[in-house]
C-alpha cells in the first residue's frame, strides 16, 4: 500500500467523517484519525460539538486495518 490510510469515524448521532490520516502503517496512530474527525464534524454542524463516537476504523486499499469501538477511543481521550 503507496498510500496513506483512511480514518472512517461514527459519531452517535450517525454523522460519519472519513479522513486520509498520515500515519506509520505498521503501528497506526488513532489519534491522528480521531482529531481531525472531530474538526471535520464541527465544520460539518457550524460549531456544534461532536457527540461521543460509535465506532471508528483505519481502511486502505479497500481492506480494514484496524477497528476500534467507542469504549477503546474514550480510552484514548483520558487525561494522563
Amino acid at each position: 500500500m503507496n498510500e496513506s490510510p483512511t480514518f472512517v469515524c461514527e459519531f452517535a448521532d450517525g454523522e460519519t467523517t472519513r479522513m486520509t490520516t498520515f500515519t506509520s502503517l505498521k503501528k497506526l496512530d488513532v489519534e491522528r484519525g480521531v482529531r481531525p474527525a472531530r474538526h471535520a464534524y464541527r465544520s460539518r454542524k457550524k460549531g456544534q460539538e461532536p457527540p461521543a463516537i460509535v465506532k471508528a476504523y483505519f481502511e486502505g486499499n479497500g481492506q480494514i486495518l484496524e477497528t476500534y469501538s467507542g469504549i477503546d477511543l474514550e480510552e484514548e481521550e483520558a487525561p494522563l
